[in-house]
């Protein structure tokens, strides 16, 4: 039996009223997090993440066993919640960052982030710069601070990035206004290639994280990442060979004095073209998490474990993938 409507509406009316408290306390806490010296947002974000590792059981769970999975079943219980500790760590104080350095101008963005004064004119990137591409990047330092180097360089070509929405439409909204930095747009994800097609094809710039699972009816192919076959997007790479665009990695990665500097690669488009076309989005792709891996395996702390990179799997038979891996044949 359906229910009646003015049942729905009292639980529509009541969502949106615990939405509304929510939004509220968030707001309160942006501007009592604003009046704090900047060495205490640091701690009070470890702070953060650290409660957060330890009470998001289901997260740590994924952690430990993509750990596993990529270094090995005996690899330590210590060292992994040594790393996934310090990811948590490094995902809270990119939120309260993020927060506190509202409104976002280049003079706060710069005490916090290192970018080379001769940035415009970096030689590899004078065609992405002058025509637009994309740049990729994934869950590996501090992405959002990445997103909000578009301040410094509100003359370049128009920017749009895809986003996960969160299961609230006013948060969703916050989290627009927060990462909105310049003319920088937000898309979500549902809808999201149209969006990249359309501002790559105009000649504009579209910023992409690319290390979620992506299952196959979603698009996603087998790339390598890490050791295992992992269910990728080809977005990226089938927007820039489509309209013929450079794809830049880029990184915002965090120092040891708690500031951040911006890391750069070289378009992955490079010498594709010696690949079979039906190719060429499988070796973008390949190249682009080549680039994610030399990071992740260089220092652990710096990628959120927490991910279920691996939901899917090539095969039946679990093997070394994650025990929350199902099988998603192609």
């Amino acid at each position: 039996m359906s229910r009646a409507p003015s049942t729905i509406l009292q639980r529509l009316r009541r969502a949106r009223l615990a939405q509304q408290v929510l939004l509220t306390l968030l707001v309160a806490g942006v501007r009592i997090l604003m009046a704090f010296p900047a060495r205490w947002v640091l701690r009070l974000g470890d702070a953060f993440g650290t409660v957060l590792a330890l009470l998001n059981g289901r997260a740590r769970r994924a952690a430990y066993a993509n750990l596993r999975a990529v270094f090995g079943p005996d690899f330590p219980r210590s060292e992994c919640k040594r790393i996934v500790q310090s990811a948590w760590r490094s995902l809270a104080r990119s939120a309260l960052l993020l927060a506190y350095l509202q409104p976002v101008t280049p003079e706060r963005y710069r005490r916090w982030v290192d970018v080379p004064e001769d940035f415009e004119q970096t030689p590899h990137l004078q065609r992405l710069f002058k025509e637009g591409g994309v740049i990729v990047s994934g869950h590996v330092g501090n992405w959002e601070l990445l997103l909000a180097l578009r301040i410094l360089f509100p003359h370049l070509p128009p920017t749009v990035f895809l986003a996960e929405a969160v299961p609230h439409e006013l948060i969703n909204d916050m989290l627009a206004r927060l990462r909105s930095h310049g003319d920088l747009q937000m898309a979500l994800r549902r809808g999201g290639a149209r969006a990249v097609a359309r501002v790559v094809s105009d000649g504009g710039i579209a910023a992409l994280l690319v290390d979620r699972n992506v299952r196959r009816r979603q698009g996603g192919i087998w790339v390598p990442f890490l050791g295992l076959e992992a269910r990728t997007t080809p977005l990226a790479a089938w927007a820039a060979l489509r309209y013929d665009k450079p794809i830049h990695p880029m990184f915002c990665l965090p120092g040891s004095d708690g500031r951040y500097r911006i890391v750069t690669h070289e378009d992955v488009t490079l010498g594709v073209e010696a690949f079979p076309e039906e190719q060429r989005p499988f070796e973008v792709m390949r190249r682009i998490n080549a680039v994610l891996e030399e990071y992740v395996l260089e220092d652990p702390k710096l990628w959120q474990w927490r991910l279920k990179r691996f939901k899917s799997r090539p095969t039946a038979e679990r093997g070394r993938y994650p025990a929350y891996s199902e099988h998603d044949p192609d």
